[in-house]
């Protein structure tokens, strides 16, 4: 959470804006084509003028047009380099700690040709920086300290099939002194990130030795799914979106978070499709398998929102 104001009120974009932003569909594939043109407003709610605690009231967004991302130097999946590897920081053996493997089948639904594996767990080096939070009351953990020792980790395996490596913890992580806090943090250049679960838990900054209700482990396990894909689009390149309601908005409180559904927005859309298409993107598999997991473990706004999203695609094919 930041504690500077951005300067420069947002105002949402216009639907000329997000066309432009869109750019060029016809010469696209045909069931691609269809996901970013039928039912757009009945489907995808573009953004409304932010509160004053949301995220663009506080961080200034230019926005990522498709041209931009295709223009952008990026990470590429290839054959040959393609593991995404979940690395554990503490214990995740709890009775409130999520389910790192639903977290993989989501990240092989949204990377196709990507394979996610989950390390061993370590601890945090013991230089790691720490500090008590003057709000909670509770340690938190310096990402700078975090990242190096990410990128310690990924230089003693030197894999080339890695792709990524995603650091996971059960505490509270801060980016920089000035800032409250930080739900994760990804560096495009090494290919690493880190996130926090710890505020996801609605007891939050309290703790707990009970077992989630089953109401609390889909709303953190969804959370969790969230802020992964989230953070792993950013080592993709994706920038925040500011077009649409979307997976890759910027969010300031686990609030705005919840008003968020798992799916991408028709620009964030095809930008996932120009980084796959070689890796036999399929978009209605993609929501078939993304309808047949939420539905598997409790996400019902997004079982509804495939479930629609699919009838209307399929419509007079």
């Amino acid at each position: 959470m930041a504690m500077h104001r951005q300067k420069k009120k947002f105002v949402p974009p216009t639907k000329k804006q997000r066309a432009d932003a869109l750019g060029e569909i016809n010469d696209l594939d045909d069931d691609i084509r269809r996901a970013l043109t039928i039912a757009i407003d009945e489907c995808f709610p573009s953004i409304p003028i932010p509160d004053e605690d949301a995220w663009l009231s506080e961080h200034y967004e230019a926005g990522q047009t498709v041209k931009q991302y295709e223009r952008l130097r990026k990470s590429q999946p290839s054959p040959t380099c393609n593991i995404i590897y979940i690395q554990p920081f503490g214990d995740f053996n709890g009775p409130r700690s999520p389910n790192l493997n639903i977290i993989c089948d989501f990240s092989h639904i949204f990377f196709p040709g990507c394979q996610t594996e989950i390390l061993p767990s370590v601890e945090f080096d013991s230089k790691t920086k720490q500090r008590v939070n003057q709000y909670t009351k509770q340690p938190q953990y310096f990402v700078p300290n975090i990242m190096n020792q990410l990128k310690k980790m990924q230089r003693k395996r030197h894999k080339r099939e890695e792709l990524f490596s995603i650091g996971v913890t059960m505490v509270d992580i801060y980016p920089n002194p000035n800032w409250n806090f930080v739900y994760g943090e990804a560096s495009i250049d090494e290919g690493i990130a880190i996130y926090s679960f710890a505020r996801f838990d609605p007891l939050f900054p309290h703790t707990s030795i009970e077992s989630y209700t089953n109401e609390e482990q889909v709303l953190v396990l969804r959370r969790a799914v969230s802020t992964y894909i989230h953070e792993v689009m950013h080592l993709f390149g994706f920038e925040h979106c500011i077009y649409y309601l979307c997976l890759m908005n910027g969010t300031n409180c686990e609030n705005e978070m919840d008003g968020q559904l798992l799916y991408l927005c028709p620009i964030c859309l095809k930008k996932l499709y120009i980084l796959f298409r070689k890796q036999n993107f399929n978009i209605l598999h993609m929501y078939q398998n993304l309808l047949e997991l939420s539905r598997k473990i409790g996400f019902q706004q997004e079982t509804i929102w495939y479930e629609n999203r699919l009838r209307l695609l399929n419509q007079d094919l």
